[in-house]
């Protein structure tokens, strides 16, 4: 699980990320900011389009550019919204999330900076995984 430090840290980037969040359709904006082992952070935001399975989820956003860029590693997810509410992240991203870090800590942020951290195999305890990894 992250510290203090490190869920601030993160919080802070995706209630960043939220504000380039494009949601014209469903008015929910929503901010990501995904921390490497290396320390490093990578932002994301959701980005709608008229076609609706067109759009990308902004914690898909972060770990995408994350992988793109040679990241394998990750340690956890901070998710912003407006909404008073923490929201966790839907079951596509908890999907993906899950093919690169079956323990990664996911934070929930809202705009009144609340947080509360869980692990992703807590958010999803029956994830698809890889027919190799049981073959072993």
């Amino acid at each position: 699980m992250l510290d203090q430090a490190q869920i601030q840290l993160l919080s802070d980037a995706a209630l960043t990320a939220l504000k380039n969040a494009h949601a014209p359709y469903s008015g929910f904006a929503v901010g990501a900011a995904l921390l490497d082992s290396q320390g490093k952070i990578y932002s994301g935001c959701n980005i709608e389009n008229a076609s609706l399975g067109l759009s990308v989820c902004a914690e898909r956003t972060a770990i995408f550019k994350a992988v793109s860029e040679g990241a394998r590693s990750f340690l956890g997810i901070a998710i912003a919204t407006r909404a008073s509410e923490l929201t966790p992240p839907c079951g596509a991203c908890r999907q993906v999330l899950r093919e690169f870090a079956s323990d990664l800590a996911v934070v929930l942020v809202n705009h009144n900076g609340d947080t509360e951290q869980h692990s992703l195999s807590e958010l999803m305890p029956f994830a698809f995984t890889d027919f190799r990894e049981k073959e072993k």
